[in-house]
């Protein structure tokens, strides 16, 4: 965690995000680029709450049962079905795992949350929390 200064002279003390870019946080709001050319900026006030999903269970154990049932298919009935179905569990697992540990940020007035995907989520739970209890009080 480093602290950097923005183009106004607002410092931002950054963490990186797993997929390129970084979350940020200033006085006032919290900012994330994900590595593309525009930055979000979200307000303190508009943040309504922050959640941290370590896993999708459901979605893992889903695609685990499709990659037995595909197996079970290619030793007992029909080979190439029964890689198909394997495939498609192990792309599913492959997808589950690269979506764990993401962060929602609730935004006021937008339906779905704001969803990154922090190196250290944990620590960037922690501090979102800090940071946000501090001025919703």
């Amino acid at each position: 965690m480093a602290a950097q200064t923005d183009r106004r002279d607002v410092e931002i003390t950054r963490m990186s995000l797993r997929g390129g870019g970084w979350i940020g946080y200033s006085e006032d709001a919290v900012y994330v680029d994900e590595g593309d050319d525009d930055r979000v900026k979200i307000a303190h006030d508009a943040i309504e709450a922050v959640t941290l999903r370590t896993l999708e269970w459901d979605l893992a154990v889903m695609s685990l049962l499709l990659v037995a049932v595909g197996a079970f298919l290619a030793l007992t009935r029909n080979p190439p079905v029964g890689l198909v179905f394997a495939a498609g569990g192990v792309f599913s697992a492959y997808r589950t795992y690269r979506n764990r540990h993401e962060l929602g940020i609730r935004i006021r007035n937008r339906p779905k949350p704001y969803t990154i995907h922090p190196e250290h989520p944990t620590q960037c739970l922690r501090t979102l929390e800090k940071t946000v209890s501090a001025h919703q009080d």
